[in-house]
């Protein structure tokens, strides 16, 4: 029963925090989240330090179920990158793939529209059909939904266009932040 454990201080050594990504004042990137309306904005700090919109889109973000969560709402800065993330099913068995994933919290990313191994085979029509259903309700399970041709375009605006090819994980040589209301 955990109302019989006592309550104490949680101790967690400084050997096992991680100080990366290191948070610079001076970010010049920032991906703004809409939960409401299910849209996202790309901004970005031009030379004269004004911010600029350079990308609007469409997306579909998370909500309680009994396989995810709601996408939650804060302040987060992307600590990794991947161009392949896989998922499960609710039996825990791989159940596919999203294409360009940028993590912003806890298990939460924002990527391509994804994709089971059998819909693989039509591929595109899949896309098209769930693609249709971003901008409408939340429906994931945790995490930002985009088409994949603009999931591409941010994972490149994220790393700068400097990638590791030997790697699945990818890290961004500058601040981006992440703002979800």
């Amino acid at each position: 029963n955990a109302l019989s454990i006592a309550e104490k201080p949680l101790k967690v050594s400084k050997n096992v925090i991680t100080r990366y990504p290191a948070v610079n004042a001076n970010f010049r990137k920032a991906i703004v989240i809409d939960l409401e309306n299910e849209n996202q904005g790309i901004f970005q700090k031009n030379s004269e330090g004004q911010w600029e919109l350079i990308s609007y889109t469409l997306n579909k973000t998370g909500m309680e179920s009994t396989l995810g969560f709601d996408t939650p709402k804060g302040y987060f800065i992307v600590p990794a990158l991947k161009y392949e993330m896989g998922y499960r099913d609710e039996y825990n068995n791989a159940a596919g793939m999203a294409k360009y994933a940028i993590r912003f919290s806890g298990g939460g990313y924002i990527h391509g529209t994804p994709i089971n191994f059998e819909e693989n085979i039509n591929r595109d029509f899949f896309l098209r059909e769930k693609d249709g259903t971003l901008g409408t309700v939340e429906g994931t399970r945790k995490c930002i939904r985009n088409m994949e041709s603009h999931i591409k375009f941010l994972f490149d605006w994220v790393t700068n266009g400097k990638v590791n090819r030997k790697s699945n994980e990818q890290r961004p040589d500058e601040n981006v932040m992440v703002i979800v209301f």
